[in-house]
């Protein structure tokens, strides 16, 4: 061992509460911000363990405590979302301390202050990025759970949406089939009543005949259609829901989403189209595919046409080029100034604070895409002429 470490051994048998204490102070001192609520005793026990560590580390050349105090930091900080500066000032601290402690101590001499002084910022530099990279790590993490946490969060609210609204559009078609299956069997009943009496004409039972036809077909024709309206929803559940690969021919799927989505804009001015230029049959994930379009629709009925009685149409395509599929969401509405078309994909940002907008759908919306469904998403947009989302997929998502 070299005459600096020996001097740094020799000061912290001798000042190792003094260094501490220093540094501790050193480091509340210049992280206010993230330390000023936290207790100065916890701020302490981490300084007692950081100097342990680069204790064991410099004098004894055993790295396990450094190690191990990086990991508890690390994970304790990025829990309580510290700054990454705090992190890296507090390792400082303990080089600070010995600085201080150097520069009172006369019976060191300047030459082997500096060497321990060049010792402590290698160790540190070394501690530091060491740490640093763990520490970004982790907050990436965080940042991914969360942002798998609103993606689950913002399924759950359009699949509240369709519920809803599923709900209100398979009411009507079920009503119609009961009030005429009620119907039929009134005239039925008459038929047989009449019958029964001897009082029966063959016009009498014609047309009850013919009523209770017409009838019976109105009720199976809803009846299809309010089954139809449940398939339909079911499979769209379904893929909202999971992340599986599937294999479908990408039109007429659209076809169906569109068909699931008729509650969020049958009461409105507006229509929805689907336009199929090429038949592509694609492997991806269809559950992202359907939170993409579903959010893509969404943000266009919300925000496209903020005029009163506006007609709109919002008009999603498909087409082929390559190996890629080219997939589009067009409306006729008012458009985005530059401004907003640069912010479109940021967190929280909507132009519709405190009338419905969260600020997440067309973030989810490039979160799906580029990480999910492994393509790429252009938006453009001019003031008074609309806007279209250009998406571009593989043909074949790889599996993960």
């Amino acid at each position: 061992m070299d005459e600096s470490l020996h001097t740094l051994a020799r000061l912290l048998d001798e000042r190792g509460e003094a260094i501490v204490e220093a540094a501790t102070a050193w480091v509340r001192e210049g992280a206010q911000v993230d330390l000023e609520t936290r207790p100065y005793a916890e701020t302490r026990l981490l300084l007692v363990q950081e100097v342990a560590a680069y204790r064991a580390w410099l004098l004894d050349g055993d790295a396990t405590l450094r190690d191990q105090f990086i990991e508890r930091v690390t994970s304790n900080r990025s829990n309580l979302r510290f700054h990454v500066s705090t992190v890296l000032r507090g390792l400082m601290g303990f080089r600070k301390a010995v600085e201080a402690a150097l520069a009172d101590s006369r019976a060191v001499t300047t030459e082997v202050a500096l060497g321990l002084v060049r010792r402590l910022d290698e160790a540190y530099a070394e501690f530091a990025f060491r740490a640093a990279d763990i520490y970004v790590d982790k907050l990436y993490r965080v940042l991914d759970a969360t942002r798998e946490e609103l993606i689950r969060k913002d399924k759950l609210a359009a699949l509240g949406e369709l519920v809803a609204g599923v709900a209100h559009e398979i009411s009507t078609p079920l009503g119609v089939a009961v009030t005429a299956a009620s119907l039929a069997a009134d005239r039925l009943q008459e038929i047989e009543q009449a019958f029964t009496g001897g009082s029966l004409r063959r016009q009498d039972l014609q047309h009850g005949l013919a009523q209770a036809q017409e009838a019976t077909r109105m009720t199976l024709g809803n009846l299809r259609r309010a089954a139809d309206l449940v398939v339909n929803f079911k499979q769209i559940a379904v893929d909202q829901t999971s992340e599986a690969l599937r294999t479908v021919m990408l039109g007429a799927y659209l076809r169906e989403l569109v068909a699931s989505l008729a509650p969020l804009y049958r009461r409105t001015r507006h229509r929805v189209v689907v336009v199929e230029r090429a038949k592509v049959e694609v492997t991806t994930r269809v559950g992202a595919v359907s939170q993409v379009c579903t959010n893509l629709i969404q943000n266009s009925l919300m925000h496209a046409y903020t005029q009163a009685n506006a007609l709109g149409t919002i008009t999603l395509s498909v087409d082929r080029d390559g190996e890629w599929v080219v997939l589009e969401c067009v409306d006729d509405g008012d458009g985005m100034p530059e401004a907003v078309l640069r912010r479109i994909f940021e967190p929280f940002f909507t132009t519709q604070r405190g009338r419905g907008g969260s600020g997440l759908g067309m973030h989810i919306v490039h979160a799906l895409v580029t990480d999910v469904l492994q393509g790429k998403i252009v938006v453009t947009s001019t003031p008074g002429d609309g806007t279209q989302v250009t998406v571009r997929l593989p043909i074949s998502v790889e599996e993960s």
